[in-house]
């Protein structure tokens, strides 16, 4: 069973040059992807697609061999809940506490406001230094924090598929080894990845394949 299956996938992208066209991809459970690109923009088009954020002009996604219908957001709920997406573009619900923004998917589809923490993720906010920021605003947190905070949010869905842009920029610098640690044993190393860093060492401990986007084709090495 491939996780997700692209076929003839065409994406119009407002930003120039950064479409595919008639793009095939597969992503199994034992594929780890670092991503080359001949523009960033390009690169994180394709994280995007990946998530479910842009909507295709033509061509088919199947997640987990079954078709995705994009008539409908709702439609994509349950698949997204199953990516977890780490990225410039990641953000938190304004007008909600860090703490319910962290429970806002399991609100949903456990259909309960009643639901606190679970103690992986308390433990991730107190070793990242947010715990005694979950009941603030996401727009109260510092830039760094709020990342920190959407990252655990990501890490701690459980994801079958974890995207990443440029972590070791997106989590700072001061904080990279210690997502590093401590997300290896919950995801890193046991889903899979698909990925932009220019970090060596991550791209050396977490890829297997290297995927290459150049003038809106892939290929795969």
């Amino acid at each position: 069973m491939y996780l997700i299956n692209l076929v003839d996938y065409t994406i119009d992208s407002p930003e120039k040059d950064c479409g595919f066209d008639k793009l095939n991809f597969v992503l199994s459970k034992d594929n780890a992807f670092a991503i080359n690109a001949d523009f960033p923009d390009r690169a994180h088009m394709f994280l995007k697609t990946l998530a479910m954020l842009v909507k295709p002009v033509s061509g088919i996604f199947y997640f987990k061999d079954k078709k995705v219908d994009f008539s409908d957001y709702r439609n994509l709920l349950s698949c997204k809940k199953k990516i977890g997406y780490i990225a410039s573009d990641s953000a938190m619900i304004s007008n909600i506490t860090v703490r319910e923004n962290l429970l806002y998917s399991r609100y949903y589809f456990e259909n309960s406001l009643s639901l606190s923490l679970d103690e992986t993720t308390k433990k991730l906010c107190k070793n990242f230094g947010i715990y005694d920021k979950l009941d603030m605003r996401p727009g109260r947190l510092s830039s760094v924090n709020l990342r920190i905070a959407i990252a655990i949010r990501e890490l701690v869905k459980s994801p079958d598929i974890l995207l990443l842009e440029r972590p070791e920029d997106f989590i700072g610098h001061a904080n990279f080894d210690r997502f590093v640690e401590v997300s290896r044993d919950m995801v890193l190393a046991r889903i899979p990845l698909v990925f932009i860093s220019y970090n060596k060492d991550f791209i050396k401990e977490f890829s297997n394949k290297k995927i290459l986007l150049k003038d809106g084709t892939l290929s795969i090495n």
